[in-house]
């Protein structure tokens, strides 16, 4: 078998850049789309983003179960799906950003449901199996890290391409949006995602087959009392909610702090360019911190950066907006390494599932860990709102009164601080998986196979 090597990299951060080209598209866009261009009010996509993501959910448990209940086929367990599901992600993928001047908007409403729905089904198909394909890729710790970090590189050029072909795309030269610039768009992503999708499949190899030799049966009462006893993935589920609240509030709350308390929003766009380089500047660094120290102990120590980082400003009793920017670009760097670890975190969670319960869950594993987040993600929807409601927001006022505004800035300062405070403390007493343990687990794990 080929060793692993480069070629996995790549193809593995193939099947990221794949996923986010739509996934990122339809996060930052798909909302402007069907208020602007389907005449749908913004309430009801509020209350389908909610239903969806919900439904998205559910649909991770049930595809990582159906995974792990079926026998391999000679190409893998996981890397064939990227193939079969391929063309009818990306061509539902063009359906949602497809618009239909005759319907009204009670039937654009039940389009849109119909589509969002299905493409978020036919997401899950290719997203759990491409999540759980790096536990099978490899099970050496390094190697497992520079597959994440490509992951994450690959989510980083899907962000660079939709930031600087969409706008161009999809807004005319007033400004407005337009529904055939959407169309293209996804027309573009589609091509592409099948394209990188194919290279990912062809590109990766799954060396770690323990346990697929006869069709397994998925006892799910044995599977959740092994899952209640793997604390690192009880911690890490909660480590990862915490870091989609924290950043879903400050994406949130980011337009109005710059617009009230630094009186400037098209400062805002340096956040976006502070956000892309992170993972650039990051990415050399990862691997020989981890084979130093590991990965836990490198997430949770760069995470005091972020700590001290936001706690300054919130103690600040006044911020300049380039100030708060160059905090935020230590805070980020902080984040990014929990970031591009989280997936090598989770294979060793995997691994260590199997420890405990004697057998090989991959995808049951990584979907109820994406179960997790997405249910995060829908609860955390209406955060911002309650929050600006607590701290005394007006709607419409041209200028906000400046207790309001000190308010947003201390709220978007003092969430991170004490949510890495609390994902500090999660992986230092609760994730039991340090450097030492993995590495005494992978023997475990060998002895426990029959190698």
């Amino acid at each position: 078998m080929r060793p692993f090597g480069n070629r996995d990299r790549v193809g593995y951060m193939f099947g990221d850049l794949a996923n986010d080209l739509f996934f990122v598209y339809m996060a930052t866009y798909l909302m402007l789309f069907y208020t602007d261009i389907m005449g749908i009010s913004g309430h009801a996509v509020g209350v389908m983003f909610l239903v969806v993501r919900l439904w998205d959910a559910l649909c991770d448990v049930a595809i990582g179960s159906f995974i792990d209940s079926r026998k391999p086929s000679p190409e893998g367990k996981f890397r064939p799906y990227l193939i079969r599901f391929s063309v009818p992600i990306s061509v539902l993928g063009v359906l949602c950003f497809t618009y239909f001047p005759s319907m009204s908007e009670q039937m654009a409403l039940v389009y849109a449901y119909l589509t969002y729905m299905v493409y978020g089904t036919l997401y899950s198909c290719v997203n759990i199996p491409y999540g759980s394909l790096a536990s099978a890729i490899t099970s050496n710790p390094l190697e497992r890290t520079s597959l994440s970090t490509y992951r994450t590189l690959g989510a980083a050029i899907a962000n660079i391409v939709i930031a600087f072909t969409v706008p161009k795309l999809i807004f005319d030269v007033n400004n407005v949006p337009q529904a055939g610039g959407f169309l293209t768009a996804a027309v573009l992503f589609a091509v592409l995602s099948v394209i990188f999708y194919y290279g990912s499949y062809k590109l990766t190899t799954e060396r770690i087959t323990a346990g697929y030799d006869e069709v397994p049966r998925v006892d799910w009462g044995e599977t959740v009392r092994g899952m209640l006893r793997n604390r690192s993935l009880i911690a890490f589920i909660i480590a990862s909610i915490i870091m989609l609240t924290v950043n879903f509030l400050m994406a949130s709350l980011n337009p109005y702090l710059f617009k009230d308390y630094f009186k400037n929003g098209e400062l805002l766009s340096w956040m976006t360019l502070i956000v892309l380089p992170v993972s650039f500047i990051l990415l050399p660094t990862v691997k020989p911190l981890v084979a130093r120290f590991g990965k836990k102990e490198v997430a949770a120590g760069a995470l005091i950066l972020t700590f001290v980082s936001n706690l300054l400003l919130f103690s600040l009793p006044h911020v300049n907006p380039w100030v708060y920017l160059a905090f935020q670009f230590l805070s980020l760097i902080g984040l990014g390494y929990i970031t591009m670890l989280t997936w090598a975190l989770v294979a060793d969670i995997i691994d260590y599932h199997e420890y405990i319960t004697g057998k090989r869950q991959e995808g049951t594993v990584y979907s109820v860990y994406s179960f997790a987040r997405k249910l995060g993600q829908a609860l955390s929807g209406g955060l911002a709102g309650f929050a600006l409601g607590a701290i005394g927001y007006v709607q419409g006022l041209a200028e906000q009164p400046p207790e309001v505004a000190h308010r947003i800035k201390q709220v978007i300062t003092i969430v991170p601080a004490t949510g890495s405070l609390a994902i500090i403390v999660l992986l230092a007493l609760v994730y039991n998986l340090s450097k030492e343990r993995v590495e005494k687990l992978l023997v475990e794990l060998e002895a426990q196979r029959g190698h």
